[in-house]
């Protein structure tokens, strides 16, 4: 029974108010990362994500000579791309069709393999980063080949600094180098467990990462020119052959990993012994995210598949044909509708994929579209799958559940066939096959025992005969790989999904706010598309969604449907393990060695607080007695001026009105002077997490600290600003001034889960969390992807 009438006037209105949040959005990213800009005035030209799909993108594929041009696949495709049924990448939509741009890149990112060893190839390394970074894409470098530290360079005249002491300059580059001002660079760096250098990698980001956490919640013009510490890089470790009798580095990662939520683990016996490339061509490189495990070189070609739209539309024929979600029935006839819609889908993205391999304008260096070309490599993955869980069993079984497992399993299963039933009609059209017949005919025979005996069997039987006979005659297909599970990040707003990629929610009302040139500040509430008007009729599913979001899942349950998607993927999935914040070090030792048997080819993890805390004794706790001094914290960022520099001042305090730690960054006055006041606000943070009680010295002594230096802070607390004679006496200033607005009743903000967030650029809430190698307000819905 439904508590509410579809055509009600609550339920239309609820709906109308979602459709026109997801438009607020969709026009403010349209606006400040995807439009084309008029050269002159500088003013977008595209209003939103179909004006750019129906004015760029489509008219060239609807164009174009290829192998499908007659048979109405092509029509299929560009219904489907309006329809939000699947989307290209991020880089695809920022720069195809720009008549302006001199840079154009259509492909998210490249792993790029093994760094030289000399300071020539070192070099030439620096320079492919720079190329695919302003074309909009991120990259991934092996630093393994690198001489340790120590080593005798120039004919013994002089020593290596090592492999580490060189990712300060791969940081720079990456932070330096602006991605069409639409994005900022992401890079990863991968070493081999066995290096001599390994501890000093391992620990390599173990250094002032609560810094680098609020310098990328600052506005790009604010930044500064030189950033901290490692701020724009991941880190991983590539684990093979004897690693797991090593316990004492297992723990220094586990360490690591609960300090900063760095390095991550690469699987390089899994990537090598479950991927469709073969040995020879190395399928154990990473991009930054994670979920592009190929051969160095290539392009990560993702496209992803709006599978809450397409369960939804499952979801309704079964009610128009008279079922009930009561009905036990239920969830299999789902099945065997979603199913194949899913599949059909997926070879339309695949589809898209291969039309976008040959425009060749889209490679930043011949080197990889030569490469690419060879191989021929797609990646698509999906959106929304928890909202197609919901719907699936009306959210009577929760993300991490046995049977939600095994619906994830089948969910990417026919995605897998799906891509591949394109992917073989190419190569039997145009002759070109990638060859490795070993390794498809153990895909498809895993492919059969999964679909066996579910609702999708006859399709999944037929369609799996089919791809034999293929096999058999050609030994392989068209492309080298088909899927990859993508973070999806500012893609899946576009289709209208706050449950991206395979994340389960972690609400279901998020608030955001963004910025009109003309109306100021808009504030808006963003609700899962396809599920708001059925949490509206029945409010026993809306609990059933809240009781299974993000922070309710074990670390297990999680691992296991991290393990379900890798299972039938060709390269990797990024998915974070999300951890609470009392999980130990040893803890994630157990993860890691949990992980071995769970066929996964990359694992990291992300504590709640990890960036909170003294960062350079991993595991240990500030003393804390006091019962009285609480742990709820919340922060304001304020901006001094003066006529040689801007810094940036965050005073976090808890729910006591402590203030309890003091973040400052000086502008762009270089590193040394960075350097003098980071130390500066870190000593501050460290006495008074310490002992609140040392406030008041504290603010005593900066008011002493005068250099008739008139410094200038502006703040919503006051009427009149804080004026001081120097910097350090204006830090003083203001924080008795913070501390006096709470005390007095000062609106604080929305409370935060202990340790778990950082500011967020839009909102200006601790709300900015670390999901894989993105950034994403759980708040607003900003994200850094």
């Amino acid at each position: 029974m439904t508590s509410q009438d579809p055509k009600s006037p609550q339920v239309l209105s609820a709906v109308e108010e979602v459709n026109r949040a997801w438009g607020l959005l969709d026009e403010y990213l349209t606006a400040t990362r995807y439009s084309v800009r008029d050269p002159q005035s500088g003013e977008a030209l595209e209003k939103d994500y179909l004006t750019i799909v129906a004015g760029r993108l489509i008219p060239k594929l609807a164009s174009s000579d290829n192998p499908f041009k007659g048979t109405g696949m092509i029509e299929d495709l560009v219904a489907a791309i309006l329809e939000r049924h699947l989307i290209a990448a991020s880089p695809l939509l920022m720069s195809f069709g720009n008549p302006h741009t001199r840079r154009p890149g259509y492909f998210s990112c490249y792993p790029l393999g093994y760094v030289g060893d000399s300071l020539v190839e070192i070099e030439d390394m620096r320079r492919k980063m720079r190329s695919i970074y302003m074309a909009g894409g991120g990259a991934g470098i092996d630093i393994s080949r690198l001489r340790p530290k120590g080593s005798p360079v120039d004919a013994g005249q002089g020593i290596a600094s090592g492999p580490v002491g060189f990712l300060q300059d791969f940081d720079a580059v990456t932070g330096t180098t602006n991605q069409g001002g639409r994005r900022r660079g992401a890079l990863l760096v991968q070493m081999d467990w066995n290096h001599p250098d390994i501890n000093d990698f391992v620990k390599a980001k173990n250094f002032n990462s609560k810094l680098n956490a609020f310098i990328q919640t600052l506005p790009q013009e604010e930044r500064p020119a030189q950033s901290p510490h490692l701020s724009n890089m991941n880190i991983s470790v590539n684990v093979f052959g004897d690693f797991w009798e090593n316990p004492e580095l297992i723990k220094l990662i586990a360490q690591n990993m609960w300090a900063t939520g760095d390095p991550g683990l690469l699987f390089v016996d899994n990537m090598l012994r479950f991927s469709p490339l073969k040995e020879k061509d190395e399928p154990k490189f990473s991009n930054p995210c994670g979920e592009y495990l190929a051969s160095a070189g290539t392009a990560c070609n993702l496209i992803t598949v709006n599978v809450a739209r397409l369960a939804r539309i499952s979801f309704d024929r079964l009610i128009a044909n008279g079922l009930t979600t009561n009905d036990p029935r239920w969830t299999d006839l789902f099945l065997e509708t979603f199913l194949p819609k899913l599949g059909r889908t997926a070879s339309l993205a695949c589809l898209l994929g291969n039309l976008i391999l040959d425009f060749e304008e889209g490679y930043p260096l011949e080197e990889i579209r030569e490469k690419t070309m060879a191989l021929k490599p797609v990646g698509v993955g999906m959106s929304g799958f928890h909202t197609a869980l919901i719907l699936g069993f009306f959210g009577r079984e929760v993300y991490g559940s046995k049977l939600s497992v095994k619906f994830a399993k089948l969910s990417q299963a026919a995605l897998a066939l799906g891509t591949l039933t394109l992917s073989a009609d190419l190569a039997r059209r145009t002759g070109h096959v990638y060859e490795n017949s070993a390794y498809w005919q153990e895909h498809l025979n895993e492919l059969a025992e999964t679909t066996l005996d579910s609702p999708f069997a006859d399709v999944a039987r037929l369609t799996i005969d089919n791809l034999r006979l293929l096999i058999e005659e050609k030994g392989g297909f068209y492309n080298c790989l088909t899927t990859s599970q993508a973070p999806t990040g500012s893609v899946s707003a576009f289709l209208r999904n706050i449950d991206t990629g395979i994340e389960p929610f972690f609400a279901t009302d998020v608030e955001r706010r963004v910025r009109d040139d003309k109306k100021g500040w808009i504030n808006f509430t963003l609700r899962p598309a396809e599920l708001v008007d059925l949490f509206e009729m029945y409010p026993e599913l809306k609990e059933r969604t809240q009781a299974q979001t993000a922070l309710k899942l074990t670390p297990r349950e999680q691992l296991n449907m991290l393990a379900a998607f890798q299972y039938h993927n060709h390269t990797g999935v990024s998915k974070t393990v999300n951890l609470p914040g009392e999980t130990t070090p040893e803890e994630i030792a157990d993860l890691i060695v949990l992980s071995r048997d769970l066929r996964l080819k990359g694992f990291t993890v992300y504590r709640d607080g990890s960036l909170d805390g003294i960062l350079s004794v991993a595991g240990s706790k500030l003393d804390l007695a006091d019962e009285d001094v609480g742990d709820d914290r919340e922060s304001r960022t304020y901006t001094a001026r003066s006529s040689s520099l801007n810094a940036h001042i965050t005073l976090t305090n808890d729910e006591h009105h402590n203030i309890r730690e003091v973040f400052v960054l000086a502008g762009e006055m270089g590193a040394d002077v960075n350097a003098i006041f980071t130390a500066f606000g870190m000593i501050l943070s460290v006495a008074l997490r310490s002992d609140p009680a040392l406030f008041e010295p504290l603010v005593r002594v900066l008011n002493k600290v005068r250099m008739d230096q008139r410094v200038i802070i502006r703040t919503l607390m006051s009427e009149q600003p804080i004026v001081g004679n120097s910097l350090p006496q204006a830090i003083g200033i203001l924080m008795q001034q913070r501390r006096q607005y709470l005390d007095k009743g000062g609106q604080v903000g929305v409370p935060r889960d202990p340790g778990a967030f950082d500011l967020c650029p839009e909102c200006q809430k601790l709300s900015l969390k670390r999901e894989g190698s993105c950034r994403k307000c759980f708040n607003c819905g900003f994200t850094t992807c």
